[in-house]
């Protein structure tokens, strides 16, 4: 098997519908295998898997409840047979020749370790016109990381790995293993001191470790942004959420602060959050934008001293933390049911 496809969901039958079908409308079949992990879902995600069954090769479906994203990467790549692994989220859509020129990609160029492509927006309705400052250009460059939109031109480019966004994410299974895996992401809110940085822990040590990088323009998939996602609202928990992936990565790594300047180029959200500390904009702003950039700034601040405070307050966090590696994804008091 060359590719496996890793789709982790929970509870959003409908989108993932969307996305099966758009697997299912793949030129190539027999080349790669698609694996579903049910995150404890209690909608119809099953019988949407099962009703693909036939319409899509080898479809693989395993439930596992245990809490959060590092469950379904994990346990997917425990199941997986592919040479290559992509991790696609449960609400994007894939060009129907993305399989064969992700395949065909990888075998081309023995070196490439971590691959993305376009990830373009399906908006739900019409995005507010203060999203356009949330969205950083640099000649074709142009990326939201606050929605994971990303479209880099139509000229494949090498990147930095931290370009690499968990939705449209491609890498060799050897290198993944390399790296260690994934660190612990997307936690309910009610278990957010076990949040983690999720993909980000991994392609900084892919930078570190000089693995090859590239955007294929080929790699192109549509991700559904709802009309929930495009408040100031949503933006808020969002840079929350920022904030404890942020401590976390600096608790795991004491010489964060000796690599932060060549992160703060690089990362596009830790280049972003830079220029409001730093008040720096590279074009005139509107008050209620500022408003709302320092709104986010406070909110990110929050979400870093909440998980500081429970890493140190709570020796479980602390462990979890300071974990070397999340094969065993259990969290404290939690079965897990890789062995």
């Amino acid at each position: 098997m060359k590719l496996s496809i890793i789709i982790p969901t929970y509870n959003r039958s409908q989108l993932l519908s969307h996305t099966l079908q758009s697997i299912a409308d793949q030129i190539i079949q027999e080349a790669f295998e698609v694996i579903v992990i049910d995150n404890g879902s209690n909608d119809n995600t099953k019988d949407i898997v099962d009703f693909h069954l036939s319409r899509i090769q080898n479809l693989i479906y395993m439930y596992d409840a245990v809490p959060g994203l590092l469950t379904g990467r994990h346990c997917g790549v425990k199941l997986s047979k592919g040479e290559i692994l992509c991790f696609i989220d449960d609400d994007v859509i894939l060009d129907k020749h993305y399989a064969s020129n992700l395949i065909k990609s990888f075998e081309k160029q023995p070196s490439l370790h971590l691959a993305t492509g376009p990830s373009l927006p399906n908006y739900e309705v019409s995005p507010p016109e203060w999203l356009t400052y949330f969205w950083e250009s640099n000649n074709s460059f142009n990326h939201c990381s606050w929605l994971s939109l990303l479209d880099f031109g139509t000229n494949e480019v090498t990147i930095d790995p931290n370009f690499v966004w968990g939705l449209n994410f491609c890498i060799r299974k050897k290198s993944l293993i390399e790296c260690g895996g994934f660190h612990p992401d997307c936690m309910p809110s009610e278990l957010q001191e076990f949040q983690g940085d999720g993909e980000t822990g991994l392609t900084l040590k892919a930078r570190d470790k000089a693995m090859m990088a590239k955007y294929i323009p080929t790699l192109k998939l549509y991700h559904f942004v709802p009309a929930t996602r495009l408040t100031v609202d949503y933006f808020k928990k969002r840079a929350f959420y920022q904030g404890v992936c942020n401590s976390f990565t600096a608790l795991r790594n004491p010489a964060i602060e000796y690599k932060r300047s060549i992160r703060d180029r690089l990362h596009p959200y830790y280049r972003w959050i830079k220029h409001i500390f730093l008040k720096k904009q590279k074009r005139e702003v509107p008050i209620h934008i500022e408003v709302i950039q320092e709104e986010l700034r406070i909110s990110q601040l929050e979400g870093y001293q909440f998980h500081q405070q429970k890493f140190l307050s709570n020796q479980s966090v602390k462990d979890w933390v300071l974990r070397d590696s999340y094969w065993d994804y259990k969290l404290p008091n939690q079965t897990s049911l890789i062995n």
